[in-house]
């Protein structure tokens, strides 16, 4: 059980002493409401009190996830007919590669005071991947010419958009682990804003498609043995938790608000009794009848 936080204020990591690393650590929220970018100094700085206050369990750090809803007012980006579906995330650190590598020089210089795991977001190809990972080689070669210690790191992807949740099999050769963010898998999957109010009943998180999808990413990296995370916001969600362990997942990351319920869902049935629902799951039509049926089957443990 991992946790989401978005700081590293003394709120945010006070759950660390019963969890077993950060799962997903929201650097964006470094970024925003301010007037100035971060520097250097001062995420290395924030970085590491992280990884300290985790004491050698795996801390992941998403790099910057700014565009869709999530806007900087240190940085005026142009406006975009279709914001979830533009220049957001990895694309524009790919737009401002003097932000982003700033970013990763500061996560590899903290990486000395922990275990820190960088995760590369949007990503959509093979490409992407390749592209992400030569930035992270430049900056390591920079910090190497300065003079400057730096840690070893982790390189994984966020799976949200379905391009890669299909190539998963190629994907995991590039990279040392993934985590799936299901808020916006769900939302390309069944093509739905999910800002959108008018739209929000075709916005199913209990889609079938999104367990298949699901399914598909985790046994291919329980496969090859590499890692594979959920942290989006069926990680926290009691019912679905059920069906992720079931599916073979093996690590979920939350807020700290849902911690407490998840685990007492996952310490309440025996993996063959998961693995039997999810099994189930992956068969049915509809949403409505995966939650009437998870409400239903896990009522005994709610």
């Amino acid at each position: 059980m991992e946790l989401n936080i978005g700081s590293a204020s003394p709120e945010e990591l006070e759950a660390a002493c019963f969890t077993d690393g950060v799962g997903l650590f929201r650097s964006e929220f470094l970024y925003m409401g301010r007037d100035t970018l971060p520097g250097e100094d001062e995420q290395v700085e924030i970085y590491t009190r992280v990884l300290k206050a985790f004491e050698g369990r795996p801390v992941t750090l998403r790099t910057l996830d700014i565009g869709g809803d999530k806007k900087l007012d240190c940085l005026e980006l142009p406006k975009e007919e279709n914001p979830f579906l533009g220049n957001r995330a990895l694309r524009l650190c790919f737009t401002y590669p003097e932000i982003f590598k700033t970013q990763l020089r500061a996560a590899l210089r903290a990486a000395v005071a922990g275990d820190l795991w960088i995760m590369f977001p949007m990503v959509g190809s093979m490409d992407d991947i390749r592209r992400a990972k030569a930035a992270l080689r430049e900056a390591e070669e920079e910090l190497k010419a300065e003079g400057k210690p730096f840690g070893p790191v982790k390189t994984g992807i966020m799976i949200e958009i379905p391009s890669i949740a299909l190539i998963a099999d190629m994907a995991v050769r590039e990279v040392d682990f993934a985590s799936i963010g299901t808020n916006d898998l769900c939302q390309y999957a069944t093509a739905v804003d999910r800002m959108n109010p008018v739209v929000s009943a075709y916005y199913q998180k209990y889609h079938p498609a999104m367990f298949r999808l699901i399914r598909t990413v985790v046994e291919t990296f329980n496969r090859a043995g590499k890692p594979i995370c959920v942290c989006g916001e069926l990680g926290g969600d009691e019912l679905a938790a059920a069906v992720l362990v079931g599916l073979g997942m093996r690590k979920l990351s939350m807020g700290r608000a849902f911690v407490a319920q998840t685990k007492k869902m996952i310490t309440g049935m025996t993996i063959s009794r998961a693995r039997e629902i999810a099994c189930k799951v992956c068969d049915m039509e509809t949403a409505a009848e995966i939650q009437e049926y998870l409400t239903s089957e896990l009522r005994d443990i709610l």
